[in-house]
């Protein structure tokens, strides 16, 4: 008989399975199993040393089923008590506190074989170490730097992406539908980690963390993502690794996020001279959708713009609009059809508006039609007037589009009238035709905020159903619009907040076609992002005054 801490043992072969005897420790340490045998009802204790945070995780095989496995705190008390219920139960605990903690194996109503083994003590510093579910995917360029890790290898590595360009791209084995995409960047000493940040993200940030080749200065991301994507991303080392939105933070994200230094292609928000950390880099997957309406071509004639204030009475405040006319306009030929923007600002600098209406037009793809963009006193204002607001739907058609009309050539067909907008814009294109259908006879939404609803905010907690604007259709009778919707496939609602934009657009699509109206819905490998909607916005126009619907009417 053996005699440990108390307790009466009898040292002896194990009589189930294959298992050895082995003499038995007082003192647990991780991957040193402990057998032994216990008399019906009598304990066993064996002494585990572990530091504060320690997380560990252990196997007991027993013969028995009835047996008891406690936790004992340095001091004595119980931490945790877990019952053998099976021939191999794995259990496992925190130490709260420093000290030998003492694991206790207590036979149930008959004598018991048992081996117990510490299968891992994972102190705290790598319990709370950044880890990601990601899947791992074989990039050829990287697994052949990983075999042969020398100073050499690395150099011509690096040359080999200074010639090609980043991101790397690589087809999918057997799938035709995918390609995986490798962004990289060199480190340093005081690299800590780097975040990509893009309009493709769909999961958690933590997702999207390079991970660093051992001994080398190479950092690497590999990610599916649908073929032919398309996509603006940033690049952010020593990242704060917050979500996106408000806060102090934000504003030090802002500070490290940069665009791809081995990317030569960059996105709309560049400009000549501009810093790294000024704009974002740019990915077009080959079978991206061709985009041929956003650049000037040669012997194109061009419209005209011209700006102006608008004061408004019904919002009390003023704004600036800009008015397209087309090529050969003329206040007494036949009346051209009208197109209103939203947003104004970015549907001349970051979607080329005037430069894709005189293509479309040259090109016999829709009718001479005259714009009007109409700016934001603020952002502040956007967020107020846009999601579905009566005074600003109002605004729109008893103040604004009598003044267009008294001082412009235009249609007075709704079947010709197109209001169009992104995001916000797209949810208050969206009511405005609900509200005026009167004016407005067609509606081209580009990823519509559907999520809105008045009490509701992005990013909020699902305490309040979104879908306000779906609701409201439900309610009326259906009017005369016809509409061309889109949304992007990585315009997912990741947080769980029932606030992005894909889910709510599929719902608003299957709500207006219930009610029977005529809708053009499309999907792109893209997010909420400008260097998509630069390119539906020439699919929205043709789709709804195109020639093959002016010949309808």
């Amino acid at each position: 008989m053996l005699r440990m801490l108390g307790a009466v043992v009898t040292s002896m072969p194990l009589a189930f399975g294959c298992l050895a005897a082995t003499p038995t420790q007082n003192v647990l340490k991780a991957g040193e199993p402990v057998e032994a045998n216990l008399n019906a009802g009598s304990t066993l204790a064996y002494v585990l040393p572990l530091h504060a945070g320690d997380y560990v995780k252990a196997t007991i095989e027993q013969r028995g089923a009835s047996g008891e496995i406690w936790i004992l705190a340095p001091d004595g008390s119980r931490l945790r008590k877990f019952t053998a219920d099976s021939c191999k139960k794995q259990f496992s605990f925190i130490a709260d506190v420093a000290g030998d903690h003492t694991l206790r194996v207590k036979a149930g109503e008959q004598s018991d074989d048992f081996r117990l083994r510490i299968d891992q003590i994972e102190p705290l510093s790598e319990r709370l170490a950044l880890g990601t579910s990601r899947p791992q995917y074989s990039v050829p360029a990287i697994e052949a730097l990983q075999k042969e890790l020398s100073p050499q290898a690395v150099e011509r590595f690096w040359q080999h992406v200074a010639e090609s360009g980043t991101p790397l791209v690589t087809p999918v084995a057997g799938d035709n539908r995918h390609q995986l995409v490798t962004f990289l960047w060199r480190g340093n000493a005081d690299t800590k980690n780097v975040v990509v940040l893009g309009s493709f993200h769909t999961r958690p940030l933590i997702d999207y963390l390079m991970d660093q080749i051992p001994n080398t200065d190479v950092w690497h991301l590999t990610v599916k993502l649908p073929a032919g994507a398309r996509f603006v991303y940033t690049l952010s080392a020593n990242d704060p690794l917050v979500e996106e939105g408000p806060g102090p933070r934000a504003a030090e994200r802002m500070a490290t996020q940069q665009a791809d230094p081995l990317n030569p292609k960059k996105s709309w928000n560049y400009t000549r001279g501009a810093g790294v950390h000024e704009y974002s880099s740019m990915v077009e997957l080959p079978g991206a959708p061709p985009q041929p309406w956003i650049v000037k071509k040669p012997g194109v004639s061009e419209g005209k713009l011209e700006s102006t204030t608008f004061k408004s009475d019904l919002l009390g405040n003023e704004r600036k609009i800009t008015i397209y006319t087309p090529p050969g306009y003329r206040k007494d030929g036949s009346p051209a059809d009208l197109v209103v923007l939203f947003d104004e600002n970015a549907y001349i600098d970051r979607v080329p508006t005037p430069t894709i209406l005189d293509n479309l037009i040259a090109a016999g793809k829709i009718r001479p039609a005259v714009a009007v963009l109409i700016a934001n006193p603020s952002q502040d204002t956007r967020i107020k007037e846009l999601p579905p607001n009566e005074k600003f739907a109002d605004f729109l058609a008893n103040e604004l589009f009598p003044w267009v009309r008294s001082r412009y050539n235009v249609t007075d067909d709704p079947g010709r009238t197109v209001v169009a907008g992104s995001s916000f814009g797209g949810i208050a294109a969206t009511y405005a035709a609900l509200r005026h259908s009167e004016i407005f006879g067609n509606v081209l939404c580009q990823s519509g905020s559907f999520w809105w609803a008045p009490d509701h905010r992005y990013g909020d907690e699902p305490v309040t159903e979104t879908g306000w604007l779906a609701k409201e259709f439900i309610k009326n009778p259906k009017f005369p619009i016809r509409f061309y919707m889109d949304a992007g496939l990585f315009e997912v609602d990741y947080l769980g907040s029932g606030g992005a934009i894909l889910e709510p657009s599929r719902n608003m699509r299957d709500v207006l076609l219930a009610k029977g109206y005529d809708v053009h819905y499309r999907e792109f490998a893209s997010g909420h992002d400008y260097l998509n909607w630069r390119g539906t916005l020439a699919d929205g126009l043709i789709t709804l005054v195109g020639p093959s619907q002016s010949a309808k009417r």
